[in-house]
């Protein structure tokens, strides 16, 4: 089966390093509190409203960019595990898939959903940054899941 949209297999395995190092920093920021100081840079904002602060426009401000750079990591590694060539890649494993993008997403939207009658305030707004992400971690979850139950029939199947 020819798959020119996913990534290579080898690439699965730095995508889970990278998840790693993102989880830790990120569960290190809301354990202590804090934000590491070498993550104090200066960076280029389009926008920029800070608490207190004028507005500003296209100008360079002082920031952390832990989070962000925590945020980029949970991307990119969650592409990385999400979307990288199974080692035997056939029609079985593209509709699982399928399936699973499917469902990761109505239980997305079903979560956001249940998020937007039940919170509100910065606890909504702190559950929508986090639902930028669930998409992919249900998708990852359901997919090595099926993988698993798969991977098991099969070998049921060779030992009967």
């Amino acid at each position: 089966m020819k798959t020119n949209f996913l990534l290579p297999h080898s690439y699965r395995k730095w995508g889970w390093g990278i998840l790693g190092i993102a989880s830790i920093l990120i569960l290190y920021s809301f354990y202590f509190e804090s934000e590491l100081s070498f993550f104090d840079w200066k960076v280029f904002a389009v926008y920029s409203n800070h608490l207190l602060s004028e507005v500003q426009y296209f100008s360079w401000i002082s920031n952390n960019v832990q989070d962000e750079i925590c945020a980029l990591l949970i991307i990119l590694g969650g592409l990385f595990v999400a979307f990288s060539k199974e080692k035997v890649e056939d029609e079985m494993v593209a509709k699982i898939r399928t399936e699973s993008l499917v469902w990761a997403t109505y239980v997305n939207y079903l979560a956001l959903a249940f998020c937007l009658v039940f919170f509100y305030g910065m606890s909504f707004l702190t559950l929508l940054l986090c639902n930028m992400f669930t998409i992919l971690g249900f998708f990852i979850f359901r997919f090595q899941w099926k993988m698993f139950q798969s991977n098991k029939l099969t070998e049921n199947d060779e030992f009967n």
